[in-house]
């Protein structure tokens, strides 16, 4: 069905009101609505009122008065067309005035009603054009803002990826073709190293792969099972003191709690948040690992001593967002994906600084959403 168009008669007449008001229902595509006063059309003109037929010579103000009032209501941006109309000022001079004043047409009594209908038409589709290239103008805008983004984000990884990967992949050639040259040296130590980089490699391209299904608007598949929450915290603390130099401090409830999750996706949550405050908290000051319920989730904190930068709290959706005032290279992958994993697990995360701390909660449903 057609959206009918909304026109607003503003005239203290009521003869001539009422011709208008018959000129214009004689289409069907108008809506048409009336008043006597500049007040009562004031009151009664909106956003959604697509034309304004306004006489001059109104009891409580101008015609000319009511369109600044209009303008000042709405904006000039959004007004309505508007015609001016009179019986009385009608010299060139009142016209212009009144096209000076924010109208697009000026009529005169006696109205010709062809000539009413066709002005009325000319401005409305004056109107859907404009409108149609504002939307193109806007979407032009918004794809050149998205082309930006993209082209930041490329930036970003590609620095990444050329600092970050290309260190382990080049230790792990060398180790290599080093055991290939001299079979002799191939010991658990070359082993050793060869495994770190090769692990190292797999962590970077899963951040990437999720960090890709996050942006592109889903979520992050995830597998759950059935796990005693105490002991998959204790040894991941465990492994973590392997990883870190500063203290680890593990405060879990005394009953166990079962709960339906992806182990490794949360692990991988606690050692992005973990390393993470490691490498950027006051060294060698303990981190606090503390679990504890919260009616119907499970809320993992994660506390160290130090200050996060609030660039960085703007940014936590970003991926590859690098702080100014990191002295630590990186990816800039770990706290978006612990925001992601979060999400896809049916939760959500909280950072903030307090008290010269940073206070990192992750709210878990006991087991995942949608699983």
């Amino acid at each position: 069905m057609k959206e009918l168009k909304r026109i607003a008669i503003i005239d203290d007449t009521d003869a001539n009101r009422y011709v208008l008001k018959k000129i214009l229902t004689s289409q069907h595509d108008y809506e048409v609505v009336e008043a006597g006063t500049g007040r009562e059309g004031l009151d009664m003109i909106d956003e959604h009122t697509d034309l304004v037929i306004i006489d001059i010579n109104l009891p409580d103000m101008s015609g000319f008065e009511l369109i600044q009032a209009l303008e000042a209501r709405l904006g000039k941006d959004n007004l309505p067309s508007i015609i001016n109309i009179s019986a009385t000022f009608v010299t060139g001079k009142d016209k212009a005035m009144g096209l000076n004043s924010g109208a697009q047409a000026y009529l005169t009594h006696p109205i010709n009603p062809d000539e009413v209908l066709a002005t009325i038409a000319l401005l409305l589709e004056s109107n859907n054009r404009f409108e149609h290239i504002q939307n193109q103008r806007n979407l032009a805008v918004a794809r050149s803002e998205n082309l930006e983004t993209e082209k930041i984000m490329l930036e970003r990884f590609m620095r990444s990826l050329s600092h970050d990967l290309r260190s382990p992949l080049t230790a792990a050639t060398m180790v290599v073709k080093l055991m290939q040259k001299k079979p002799e040296r191939r010991n658990e130590e070359m082993l050793q190293i060869l495994d770190e980089n090769l692990f190292r490699m797999k962590e970077m391209i899963a951040n990437v792969l999720d960090i890709s299904h996050a942006s592109l608007g889903g979520s992050v598949p995830l597998r759950g099972e059935k796990i005693g929450l105490c002991g998959l915290l204790n040894e991941a603390v465990e492994n973590l003191r392997l990883q870190v130099d500063n203290p680890l401090q593990l405060e879990s409830g005394s009953e166990d709690q079962f709960v339906y999750w992806d182990k490794q996706a949360f692990l991988r949550i606690l050692d992005n948040l973990v390393i993470n405050a490691s490498k950027h908290g006051v060294a060698d000051a303990p981190i606090l690992i503390a679990q504890r319920r919260d009616q119907d989730d499970i809320v993992l904190s994660v506390t160290n001593q130090g200050s996060m930068p609030e660039e960085v709290l703007a940014n936590l959706a970003t991926p590859y967002f690098i702080s100014s005032k990191s002295d630590t290279q990186g990816w800039g992958l770990g706290l978006p994906i612990v925001k992601a994993l979060s999400e896809s697990f049916g939760g959500y995360s909280t950072f903030s600084n307090q008290s010269g701390q940073v206070c990192v909660d992750i709210h878990l449903p006991v087991a995942i959403v949608n699983a």
